[in-house]
């Protein structure tokens, strides 16, 4: 089958475009011809071998979400037949024509639903889902500071936070960027280069803060977003881009009742609901650009440049 492995980590040079033997299930797997891949970050830093992320074997074959049509299932396996349209998560790298999947990590894709759009939900929805949702518990009438609107997972907090019935603050780099994400839902943006991300916050909540923070930026923006919650706020972080080191001062924590909560995606758990609203058209993906496998270094280039909203997409 044709895939994109490295078989040394480093920058988009090192992904390596060639054929590699079609992975065999077990019982209780399903076996995916895949039609679509999306980039995360997670697909950067394993590439490289940054942020603790190395390849356990070489070759390693990039990527985690995508979306096909089911080609085998295991004896054991439920719920699938060869055939089906599906959405989730490769257990062994998804940038190939085949991927392996365990079944609690695959939902049905709805017909009207191109395979480049469903490759675009499952791991920013069940982050961004577990997240605000699962962990922080946002609910209706509450506020929430989505940080970097115009990623995956703030495009899709967006929209969860906004069904969830919250006021959505966001932020992003650009005019642009903004005005996409106030399309999507959000009530307010700020810019962050050019305005004071807490003081900002604390004029739109007239002095209060904000309920919920869902972050996954790091260092950089840390000291905005703790001075942005408001007593008894909840701040969930799941990754960091740009940096791992900041300085948390205790005592607030304690007076002001504050939550810190780090999570990973949970896809076993969070994905037939996220399936179930995006079929209902309450969320949609939010591609920003479709490459052919063929470009995959482009694609790892134009996520690094940070110069898109929303998802970049392989179709394969």
């Amino acid at each position: 089958m044709k895939a994109v492995f490295v078989v040394e980590q480093g920058g988009p040079e090192s992904l390596v475009i060639g054929d590699l033997p079609e992975p065999e299930i077990g019982p209780d797997e399903v076996l995916v011809r895949v039609r679509a891949a999306a980039l995360n970050r997670r697909d950067i830093f394993y590439r490289e071998g940054s942020h603790g992320l190395k390849a356990n074997e070489l070759p390693f074959i990039i990527g985690l979400d995508m979306a096909g049509e089911v080609a085998a299932v295991g004896s054991v396996v439920r719920g699938f037949k060869i055939g089906d349209r599906v959405m989730g998560e490769a257990i062994a790298g998804a940038y190939a024509e085949y991927a392996r999947c365990h079944p609690a990590e695959l939902a049905l894709i709805p017909e009207w639903l191109s395979y480049e759009e469903a490759a675009a939900i499952p791991v920013v929805f069940c982050t961004s889902w577990h997240m605000l949702l699962c962990k922080a518990g946002l609910s209706l009438g509450e506020t929430a500071l989505i940080m970097a609107g115009g990623s995956g997972l703030g495009s899709a907090g967006i929209q969860i936070a906004k069904r969830a019935g919250a006021a959505v603050i966001t932020t992003a780099g650009s005019a642009d960027k903004l005005e996409r994400a106030l399309a999507l839902g959000a009530d307010y943006g700020i810019n962050y280069k050019e305005e004071d991300l807490a003081q900002r916050v604390k004029e739109i909540t007239n002095g209060r803060g904000v309920d919920v923070v869902l972050e996954h930026i790091g260092t950089p923006v840390w000291e905005g977003c703790f001075a942005s919650m408001a007593n008894g706020g909840r701040f969930v972080i799941c990754g960091v881009s740009a940096g791992h080191r900041v300085q948390l001062h205790l005592g607030q924590l304690w007076t002001r009742e504050l939550t810190l909560y780090g999570t990973r995606q949970a896809p076993r758990e969070d994905l037939a609901k996220v399936a179930e609203l995006v079929a209902q058209k309450t969320f949609k993906a939010v591609v920003d650009r479709v490459f052919p496998l063929e470009e995959v270094a482009e694609a790892h280039k134009l996520m690094e440049s940070d110069m898109f909203f929303g998802k970049i997409v392989l179709k394969v």
